[in-house]
């Protein structure tokens, strides 16, 4: 994703396991005697998005806590130990708790107001996201995907790809499927190990104040799925507030296989922040797969 894109909202934030908690496992002793003994074992947890300090060496999961209350940690906490950035992997160990500086919160999901805002901090293992940035605005402003091992041992993930190309035939494709010229593609990318799949983000023009964007997934440079987003025109507001008539679509920022099947998990952004969700791609369609987050970085 561009740095320059001001993106990311308050959203309450909950350890969500898999499955509901922690599972247990009984096996009687070889003798069948009535003692038994219980195994928990840990359950995959939720992947979630997490707010990054100024070059990323630290990383901080939101939470609300109770005024005057320290925290303990949950256990779970310590099974988080991946961020997924720009498609890459880091290695992340958990550190504490972090308690919100009332005096200083502005309350944006920003770097800026990283050491403001309560929650759990990671930091890196070894490095940072950003190794050589020229200035500020060189900083990390979108966020990270923090995962667990489940995730990392269970999910393969497809390699963005330096160049993508929307041929004349795709876009063709496109106007003849939605009746429509298109007025804009906003931006595209290519991932998987060949580039196999394309996401483009186009703007057909105006039907009256009829307005449409969609997010197209290709597949071999045919149409896969497609996420429809339709609108009425006003120039000011259509798609996201203040969005000046513009649809940015959809940005991926991972994408997994598992099994077969594509999960691609993206940010929406927005002049106010943007909005997080994963879609499993069936049946030429995006279906929410459970994980939706916004950060909200509005001007001060």
């Amino acid at each position: 994703m561009k740095k320059h894109i001001l993106i990311i909202s308050l959203a309450a934030f909950a350890l969500v396991s898999c499955g509901g908690g922690n599972q247990t496992q009984t096996s009687q002793n070889a003798d069948s005697s009535a003692s038994t003994q219980t195994v928990k074992t840990p359950q995959p947890a939720q992947p979630v998005y997490v707010l990054s300090d100024q070059y990323g060496t630290k990383f901080l999961v939101r939470q609300q806590f109770d005024d005057g209350v320290t925290p303990a940690a949950p256990d779970s906490l310590k099974n988080y130990k991946t961020i997924f950035y720009n498609g890459i992997a880091h290695s992340v160990t958990f550190k504490g708790v972090q308690l919100e500086n009332k005096d200083n919160n502005n309350y944006r999901d920003t770097y800026r107001n990283f050491d403001n805002l309560s929650g759990w901090v990671y930091t890196m293992n070894s490095g940072k996201l950003l190794e050589n940035p020229e200035n500020e605005w060189d900083a990390i402003w979108d966020a990270a995907l923090l995962v667990d091992s489940f995730f990392v041992a269970n999910n393969e993930v497809l390699p963005f790809q330096e160049k993508s190309v929307v041929t004349v035939e795709m876009k063709a494709a496109l106007e003849k499927k939605y009746g429509r010229k298109i007025q804009s593609m906003p931006s595209s990318v290519a991932f998987g190990k060949n580039g196999e799949y394309q996401m483009v983000n186009v703007q057909f023009k105006n039907k009256g104040t009829d307005a449409l964007g969609i997010s197209a997934l290709f597949l071999n440079s045919e149409i896969f799925a497609v996420k429809e987003e339709p609108a009425t025109w006003n120039e000011e507001s259509v798609w996201r507030v203040d969005d000046m008539g513009e649809f940015y679509g959809l940005m991926v920022d991972l994408a997994t296989l598992n099994n077969g099947v594509l999960t691609i998990y993206t940010a929406n952004p927005g002049a106010e922040g943007a909005n997080y969700n994963n879609y499993i791609v069936k049946d030429g369609a995006f279906v929410e797969g459970g994980l939706n987050d916004s950060f909200y970085q509005a001007p001060e």
